[in-house]
Protein backbone atom coordinates (compact mmCIF):
# COMPACT_ATOMS: atom_id res chain seq x y z
CA UNK A 1 0.00 0.00 0.00
CA UNK A 2 1.75 3.65 -0.59
CA UNK A 3 2.10 5.91 1.97
CA UNK A 4 2.71 9.38 2.44
CA UNK A 5 5.66 10.69 5.27
CA UNK A 6 5.37 14.01 7.11
CA UNK A 7 8.42 14.85 8.47
CA UNK A 8 8.56 18.25 10.07
CA UNK A 9 12.27 20.84 10.58
CA UNK A 10 12.96 23.11 12.89
CA UNK A 11 12.88 26.02 10.87
CA UNK A 12 13.51 29.49 11.99
CA UNK A 13 14.80 27.62 15.62
CA UNK A 14 11.35 26.76 16.54
CA UNK A 15 9.36 23.64 15.89
CA UNK A 16 6.07 24.46 14.27
CA UNK A 17 3.55 22.22 15.23
CA UNK A 18 2.63 22.24 18.53
CA UNK A 19 2.04 18.76 20.98
CA UNK A 20 -2.11 18.99 20.11
CA UNK A 21 -1.20 18.88 16.86
CA UNK A 22 0.18 15.56 16.86
CA UNK A 23 -2.25 14.08 19.15
CA UNK A 24 -4.64 15.47 16.24
CA UNK A 25 -2.87 13.82 13.74
CA UNK A 26 -2.86 10.58 15.51
CA UNK A 27 -5.99 10.82 15.74
CA UNK A 28 -7.08 11.65 12.37
CA UNK A 29 -5.53 8.26 11.13
CA UNK A 30 -1.42 9.13 10.81
CA UNK A 31 1.19 7.12 12.35
CA UNK A 32 2.81 9.30 14.51
CA UNK A 33 6.92 8.75 15.46
CA UNK A 34 6.76 9.49 18.90
CA UNK A 35 10.49 10.20 19.98
CA UNK A 36 10.04 7.43 22.55
CA UNK A 37 9.86 5.35 19.18
CA UNK A 38 12.06 4.64 16.06
CA UNK A 39 11.52 2.85 12.67
CA UNK A 40 12.05 -0.53 12.00
CA UNK A 41 15.26 -1.13 9.59
CA UNK A 42 16.08 -4.63 8.24
CA UNK A 43 19.45 -6.54 7.69
CA UNK A 44 19.71 -4.72 4.58
CA UNK A 45 18.83 -1.51 5.65
CA UNK A 46 15.18 -0.83 4.08
CA UNK A 47 12.31 -0.38 6.51
CA UNK A 48 10.23 -3.56 7.47
CA UNK A 49 6.46 -2.37 6.60
CA UNK A 50 3.42 -2.93 9.31
CA UNK A 51 0.48 -3.90 7.76
CA UNK A 52 -0.75 -1.07 5.90
CA UNK A 53 1.91 -0.42 4.48
CA UNK A 54 3.90 2.07 6.61
CA UNK A 55 6.89 1.67 8.15
CA UNK A 56 7.02 -0.47 11.41
CA UNK A 57 7.72 1.19 14.98
CA UNK A 58 9.46 0.02 17.73
CA UNK A 59 10.17 1.58 21.20
CA UNK A 60 13.40 4.13 20.74
CA UNK A 61 17.09 1.65 21.09
CA UNK A 62 19.40 4.32 19.42
CA UNK A 63 21.67 6.68 21.54
CA UNK A 64 20.12 10.10 20.86
CA UNK A 65 16.76 9.05 22.11
CA UNK A 66 14.28 11.94 23.70
CA UNK A 67 15.01 13.26 27.45
CA UNK A 68 12.91 11.88 30.39
CA UNK A 69 9.68 13.74 29.19
CA UNK A 70 9.73 11.85 25.38
CA UNK A 71 10.86 14.66 23.91
CA UNK A 72 14.24 15.65 21.71
CA UNK A 73 14.72 18.88 21.51
CA UNK A 74 11.94 20.03 22.82
CA UNK A 75 9.66 17.85 20.13
CA UNK A 76 7.19 15.01 21.16
CA UNK A 77 7.48 13.98 17.71
CA UNK A 78 8.93 14.85 14.29
CA UNK A 79 7.73 13.44 11.73
CA UNK A 80 4.41 10.91 10.92
CA UNK A 81 3.59 8.29 8.12
CA UNK A 82 -0.17 8.30 6.55
CA UNK A 83 -1.44 4.98 4.42
CA UNK A 84 -3.61 4.86 1.65
CA UNK A 85 -3.67 8.74 0.15
CA UNK A 86 -1.84 10.42 -2.38
CA UNK A 87 0.83 13.68 -1.65
CA UNK A 88 -1.59 16.33 -2.21
CA UNK A 89 -5.10 14.22 -0.25
CA UNK A 90 -2.21 13.72 2.69
CA UNK A 91 -1.43 17.67 2.87
CA UNK A 92 -4.86 18.50 1.91
CA UNK A 93 -5.71 16.18 5.72
CA UNK A 94 -3.01 17.35 7.57
CA UNK A 95 -3.81 21.43 6.59
CA UNK A 96 -7.36 20.42 8.01
CA UNK A 97 -6.23 18.47 10.85
CA UNK A 98 -3.66 20.98 12.13
CA UNK A 99 -5.12 24.12 10.87
CA UNK A 100 -1.78 25.28 9.68
CA UNK A 101 -0.38 25.61 6.14
CA UNK A 102 2.10 23.07 4.41
CA UNK A 103 3.47 25.75 1.65
CA UNK A 104 4.98 27.71 4.76
CA UNK A 105 8.13 28.62 3.56
CA UNK A 106 10.09 29.20 6.91
CA UNK A 107 13.30 30.92 6.89
CA UNK A 108 15.91 30.72 4.02
CA UNK A 109 18.67 29.61 5.87
CA UNK A 110 16.95 26.73 7.33
CA UNK A 111 14.52 25.62 4.38
CA UNK A 112 10.80 24.71 4.52
CA UNK A 113 8.92 23.78 8.32
CA UNK A 114 6.84 21.22 6.30
CA UNK A 115 7.66 17.98 3.86
CA UNK A 116 5.85 15.53 2.32
CA UNK A 117 6.85 12.35 0.58
CA UNK A 118 4.73 9.60 -1.34
CA UNK A 119 6.71 6.38 -1.80
CA UNK A 120 4.39 3.55 -3.90
CA UNK A 121 2.99 0.30 -2.87
CA UNK A 122 6.91 -1.06 -2.98
CA UNK A 123 8.35 1.55 -1.05
CA UNK A 124 10.13 3.56 -3.72
CA UNK A 125 9.85 7.22 -3.62
CA UNK A 126 7.08 8.89 -5.96
CA UNK A 127 7.12 12.71 -5.42
CA UNK A 128 7.82 15.25 -2.32
CA UNK A 129 7.22 19.17 -1.85
CA UNK A 130 6.51 21.28 -1.39
CA UNK A 131 8.96 23.57 -2.94
CA UNK A 132 10.46 26.95 -2.01
CA UNK A 133 12.55 29.76 -3.00
CA UNK A 134 13.75 32.97 -1.49
CA UNK A 135 14.72 35.77 -3.52
CA UNK A 136 15.92 39.60 -2.68
CA UNK A 137 15.20 42.39 -4.85
CA UNK A 138 15.16 46.00 -5.87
Amino acid sequence: MSYVEYSSNNSGGRWWLKDDDWRALEAAGWKVVWKTHETVYSDEGGYVYDDDGTPKLQPQTGPFGPDKDGRWLGALATSAFRSGLSLREAADEWERVTGKSATDAGCPCCGTPHNFTEYDDNGKYVSSGPESSYSASW
